[in-house]
């Protein structure tokens, strides 16, 4: 058994290790790429929607996980999506850009609620030092390549740079394949909105990641608009940014997991995430200066981090439900802010200048975290459960 976990923690870092650099070399691009090509703020809006609208299907995901196996659904997905990292480099116009970049996330977002599954599955014990050591591997491999894709886009070419972003990607999905799988019984999932109506701690972390969830999503639009047409940063300088937020989400990352593992609370951490996320976008709101992006993008960093790791634990804790139907429900909760939020930051944008939506998202976020204190006693009893186990 131990060998077979060691075998599996390497083959999981290594196709995490592939699909960071991807990310960096691909994803973390999509918005700048199309920037450039003359897409309008709405087709960023579609861009900046685009993971976030994958996940209406999470459901869905989880369901067939169940049917078909985690890992082959996750390979399969894997592959496609690496397809269409391809088609991206070969698009000509902003329009297509933009829908090729929906179909890609649509296909990749099958992999966000089962991984958490996967994961549960991987790493009975241990499990927030375990997310936490993976996200780092993610987030450090894809720091080191979008400091890279800068050059490589200037020089190489966009097809050259998202063709290497598809191999890498075929790679991740090909060390998943040997990767051990624990035999898990199978049970009745229980829908998402079903969870929603009968439990009141799911209701108060609904409410929480729709109202801030809504500020975080309604910036990334303004974002790339505030880098490439305001600061007028080259795509170096971009890739800059794209390390200092992976390095960060790197260490935060490493580092909260075995925070919130040791002493069993998030919402220390929950709260930390949020006021770097407020930070983040009044940076960006009044910024136009590379050193100022700087500091925004570490900020996003520490806050993107605490966040992806408190919500899985809270998914992995939570004892009423299985993990993949929690995650489940949090990411269709994402897809339909994705619907809405995008357009939102777009709408208020032709207000006057990028300073509007993003305090108005710097307040969204921060009225989610003052609607959860409420649930603050909640929160720690859920974190203590496993440490009294």
């Amino acid at each position: 058994m131990n060998a077979d976990l060691t075998r599996a923690q390497r083959l999981d870092a290594g196709a995490h290790l592939a699909l960071g650099t991807a990310a960096g070399l691909g994803a973390a691009f999509f918005a700048v790429l199309d920037t450039r090509l003359g897409a309008s703020p709405w087709l960023l809006a579609v861009i900046a929607g685009a993971p976030y609208v994958g996940s209406l299907l999470a459901p869905v995901w989880v369901r067939q996980g169940q049917r078909l196996g985690i890992r082959t659904l996750m390979v399969t997905s894997l592959v496609a999506s690496a397809i269409t990292l391809a088609l991206i480099g070969l698009a000509q116009g902003p329009g297509v850009f933009a829908f090729l970049t929906l179909l890609y996330f649509l296909l990749y977002s099958v992999d966000e609620p089962l991984y958490v599954a996967l994961a549960e599955r991987i790493y009975p014990e241990r499990t927030g030092s375990h997310l936490g050591r993976i996200a780092a591997i993610f987030n450090g491999s894809r720091a080191v390549a979008g400091l890279l894709a800068g050059w490589l886009f200037d020089h190489w070419g966009r097809l050259a740079t998202l063709l290497l972003a598809a191999a890498t990607t075929v790679g991740a999905a090909l060390l998943y394949v040997p990767l051990p799988m624990p035999a898990s019984e199978k049970s009745r999932l229980v829908g998402p909105w079903r969870i929603l109506r009968e439990d009141r701690m799911v209701q108060r972390m609904a409410l929480f990641f729709m109202v801030s969830g809504t500020g975080m999503v309604m910036m990334l639009p303004v974002l790339p608009i505030v880098e490439v047409r305001l600061a007028r940063l080259s795509n170096g300088e971009i890739g800059a940014l794209l390390a200092v937020n992976g390095a960060a989400l790197l260490v935060a990352s490493w580092a909260l997991g075995m925070l919130i593992e040791r002493h069993q609370h998030l919402l220390p951490a929950l709260r930390l995430s949020l006021a770097a996320i407020v930070g983040m976008a009044l940076l960006y709101a009044f910024g136009r200066s590379f050193l100022v992006l700087l500091i925004a993008n570490v900020l996003c960093g520490v806050g993107g981090a605490g966040i992806a790791v408190v919500w899985r634990l809270i998914a992995i804790q939570f004892p009423a439900y299985r993990t993949d139907e929690l995650a489940g429900l949090h990411l269709l909760s994402c897809g339909v802010r994705g619907l809405y939020a995008p357009f939102l930051g777009v709408a208020l944008l032709y207000l006057g200048s990028v300073v509007i939506p993003l305090v108005t998202a710097a307040a969204l976020v921060a009225l989610g975290g003052l609607l959860l204190l409420p649930g603050a006693s909640d929160l720690d009893i859920l974190a203590l459960q496993q440490g009294e186990d």
